[in-house]
């Protein structure tokens, strides 16, 4: 599930349909990965204020050719870059959402960083990750975690949602919070701990969103 129409900063377009991606994937002979493939059909490709760009069915094709992914990143595809020199691979052939960071100038997976587990997860929280502090230069130390969605499971995710996160609110008034969206379930929270641990939800961790906070904040 994904959930932008709060995130300020995101261009999102018209999804895409099956039969575009079925003919993006036949021309360049390949099988996107699964999360990538309904991000599309939720908005073919969207774009940041700070730069990012998440490639929809217009771009991918002559994108992966420019970084000769086929040649230097065999196996992978590359979904996205941020403007200034860095790419976004997803590996092929995996049920895995893992998105992958690695220079243009190199693109070898070998040299790759990790900058989300969750593709879901992190187009949600508006494509954020450590990159984006070292370039602003504000180390993020806490965050703000807000409920964006309400759970499929209802009352009994919104439970594991507080469990996890160790919210000090009761469950009522939990249940009574997710009536309002998008609601602010905790302020100034570990930034780090939060990430692994809206992680470590899967699919009900996608119904919230990050909001880092920099010291000058």
């Amino acid at each position: 599930m994904f959930e932008l129409n709060n995130i300020t900063d995101l261009t999102i377009y018209g999804p895409a349909s099956e039969k575009e991606i079925l003919a993006i994937e036949d021309m360049m002979n390949l099988k996107l990965p699964a999360e990538y493939r309904t991000f599309l059909k939720y908005t073919n490709g969207l774009s940041t204020e700070g730069g990012v760009l998440i490639y929809g069915t217009e771009e991918i094709k002559e994108r992966n050719e420019t970084w000769e992914v086929n040649e230097y990143a065999k196996g992978y595809v590359a979904i996205g870059d941020d403007g200034g020199g860095t790419v976004f691979l997803m590996e092929l052939d995996t049920a895995g959402s893992t998105v992958f960071a690695v220079g243009c100038g190199d693109m070898n997976p070998q040299n790759a960083s990790i900058i989300a587990v969750d593709f879901n997860s992190w187009i949600n929280s508006g494509c954020f990750s450590k990159l984006e502090e070292e370039a602003l230069g504000d180390p993020i130390v806490t965050c703000n975690i807000v409920l964006t969605a309400s759970p499929s499971g209802g009352l009994k995710d919104l439970v594991e949602i507080k469990n996890v996160l160790h919210i000090k609110i009761t469950a009522f008034d939990l249940l009574k919070y997710s009536k309002k969206l998008p609601c602010e379930l905790v302020k100034d929270y570990p930034y780090d701990q939060a990430i692994m641990l809206i992680e470590s939800l899967g699919a009900i961790g996608q119904t919230l969103k990050v909001v880092p906070l920099t010291k000058k904040e």
